[in-house]
């Protein structure tokens, strides 16, 4: 009993339960490696574990390093341009920012929901 799905990334991502995997180790391993597809191990119907290829856990890697750094950076960058203001200042601007964005996330929500 082997399912497919749809993950957040858009790939295909085979499932099985631990008892499958536990019972066909072997295949599991081959369809990881050499078929480079990642598999979903549940434990009672949930998500326990996913086994990948050596090759994308290292784009994975290299990925959450990258992000970690642009968020670095962008932290540096926020730090910089308000070095010379007064908080009261930063965070009025904050507070300004962040209810214009909700204001434009709920529009786009009611627009979805309207048109469904």
């Amino acid at each position: 009993m082997i399912n497919y799905m749809i993950s957040s990334v858009h790939m295909i991502t085979r499932k099985m339960t631990a008892k499958e995997a536990r019972d066909n180790f072997t295949d599991l391993l081959g369809a990881v490696y050499y078929g480079k597809e990642p598999i979903m191990v549940e434990k009672k119907g949930r998500p326990f574990a996913v086994v990948v290829n050596p090759e994308e856990y290292g784009k994975y890697i290299q990925y959450k390093e990258a992000a970690k750094m642009r968020i670095f950076e962008i932290i540096e960058e926020i730090q910089t341009a308000n070095k010379n203001k007064n908080y009261g200042q930063v965070l009025k601007e904050v507070t300004e920012a962040v209810e214009e964005t909700r204001k434009e996330r709920y529009a786009k929500r009611q627009k979805n929901k309207s048109s469904t």
